[in-house]
């Protein structure tokens, strides 16, 4: 999966002018706020945080809360199978 990253290495979903494009497997199958919530440090890179803790990359961590993201991530899969089965549901009704 394509993401986006900014100057802070925050995780977009969307291209915008600024951000630069990386390749993020880890995100494939993944919902937008999971995405968003994380921050990918690509490799040969260096983030800063605020008290001055240098990470090099690659380094995929949430900046928010994990609790959340995974509360969303599993609303999203729990929503996508149920659109998959309604959808079958749809195609064998066709048949009957």
């Amino acid at each position: 999966m394509t993401i986006y990253i900014d100057r802070e290495y925050k995780c977009h979903v969307n291209p915008a002018e600024g951000l630069t494009p990386v390749e993020a497997p880890f995100f494939d199958g993944k919902c937008a706020v999971f995405v968003e919530g994380h921050r990918l440090v690509p490799p040969g890179e260096n983030w800063t945080r605020e008290d001055g803790k240098l990470f090099t990359g690659k380094m995929i961590t949430p900046w928010k809360n994990s609790t959340e993201l995974e509360a969303a991530q599993q609303q999203y899969e729990r929503d996508t199978a149920d659109l998959q089965a309604a959808y079958q549901e749809g195609v064998n009704s066709a048949y009957d």
